[in-house]
């Protein structure tokens, strides 16, 4: 697999400059088999520096709203209006992302801060921390993550890290105010499963949200709510569906409103991190991208560690598209935290296979970056023929 990659180290300038860049994908130490669907990714690193933006902002989680543009969330940093850690700073901030990437991401959308810090926000934060998922459900903006308010810091929207209160959070204008929910969760509570524009793609009523276990780091756990529930404390029984089975031929899901018999949906031996869903109207598959550290140290994680799963239903099963250990050839420059790699709904070509991914990281990646990707597809009667008949949830 062939990449044209802009250098942006010193160091990677000097080892670079002698020869072509590849990303060397590693499926034989992948969890799951290659997939008979999409058999290869390409990436185009070619756009580089040039596309990135909001310096010193990361992690981006984003969801496509009913206004036909995107939201994102960035933590501890200025966002797309401010720049680096001192000019607009927030501990937390949404971002209204509008057009779709040309030039292989270097040109065609742009951002403009909605909640941050006056002037260069449209409206003042009144909390902070870190959001980790996003969805647009009916109008209505859903973010999940852990927030500082006034009842647990001094100042909240400069106070750094994930706050302690656990919960939901939301917005019925598009980011412009935002309440936060009641209750809390004694750990993170998950990642949405995003269903396209203002996720009018779902597959029901329910909304569909991704977790790991406390104390596990190997296994991805589904549960369920019904969308007029989402703000509904998660503790009241019957009010959250955790998906316990499933059919032989995985067509079909059993679901119980006991946490206990919940059974995973995804597992690498290599760990997880922040794994991020989304489904594709055009190809109709789930796509999932998931970070690993084979360590087992977080502290060792990075961006350039993750892989890129497909299936047919949100609960799989799953196949490989790619599976990374220095993606993007960032080696050391982005070692130390993985930021997440997100896949924005919007951002697809009209075929489906090509797709622009937002990522961060440390240091050069503490931005917003964008990457574009091509897939490559078997024929449409091969994919008829290439779901696996095995689904057995992993234990």
């Amino acid at each position: 697999m062939s990449n044209r990659l802009t250098i942006i180290t010193p160091v990677l300038a000097a080892a670079l400059a002698l020869s072509a860049c590849r990303s060397l994908p590693t499926i034989s130490q992948a969890p799951y088999p290659p997939s008979r669907l999409i058999t290869a990714v390409t990436w185009d690193f070619s756009a580089g520096t040039k596309s990135r933006r909001a310096l010193g902002s990361d992690l981006w989680p984003c969801t496509w709203a009913r206004d036909d543009n995107q939201y994102c969330a960035w933590g501890d940093g200025g966002g797309f209006d401010g720049n680096d850690d001192n000019i607009g700073r927030v501990s937390l901030g949404f971002a209204r992302i509008t057009g779709i990437p040309e030039g292989h991401g270097e040109s065609g959308f742009s951002g403009k801060n909605v909640w941050g810090a006056p002037p260069y926000a449209e409206s003042s934060a009144t909390f902070g921390g870190k959001v980790v998922s996003l969805v647009s459900i009916d109008g209505i903006l859903y973010a999940i993550g852990g927030f500082w308010t006034s009842e647990n810091t001094e100042d909240p929207a400069h106070q750094s890290g994930s706050g302690p209160l656990h919960t939901v959070v939301w917005s019925s204008d598009l980011g412009k105010n935002w309440q936060t929910a009641l209750w809390s969760t004694p750990s993170m509570f998950g990642t949405f499963l995003n269903f396209g524009r203002d996720n009018a793609d779902a597959i029901d009523s329910y909304v569909y949200i991704y977790y790991l276990r406390s104390g596990d780091q190997q296994h991805v756990y589904l549960k369920r709510v019904a969308k007029d529930q989402l703000l509904a404390d998660p503790s009241t029984p019957g009010i959250y569906q955790y998906l316990s089975a499933v059919t032989r031929h995985g067509r079909a899901a059993s679901w119980s409103t006991a946490e206990s018999e919940a059974r995973a949906i995804f597992r690498d031996p290599n760990n997880v991190d922040s794994p991020d869903v989304v489904y594709d109207r055009i190809l109709h598959r789930y796509l999932m991208t998931v970070g690993h550290y084979r360590s087992g140290f977080y502290s060792e994680s990075s961006i350039g560690q993750f892989g890129i799963f497909e299936g047919p239903r949100p609960w799989g099963p799953w196949s490989t598209i790619d599976y990374y250990d220095d993606w993007g050839n960032y080696g050391g420059a982005a070692a130390g935290d993985f930021l997440g790699m997100r896949m924005p709904t919007k951002w697809v070509g009209l075929d489906g296979k090509t797709r622009w991914f937002v990522f961060s990281g440390l240091r050069e990646l503490d931005s917003f970056n964008v990457v574009e990707a091509r897939f490559k597809t078997r024929g449409w009667l091969d994919w008829l023929h290439a779901t696996p008949v095995q689904s057995q949830l992993t234990r």
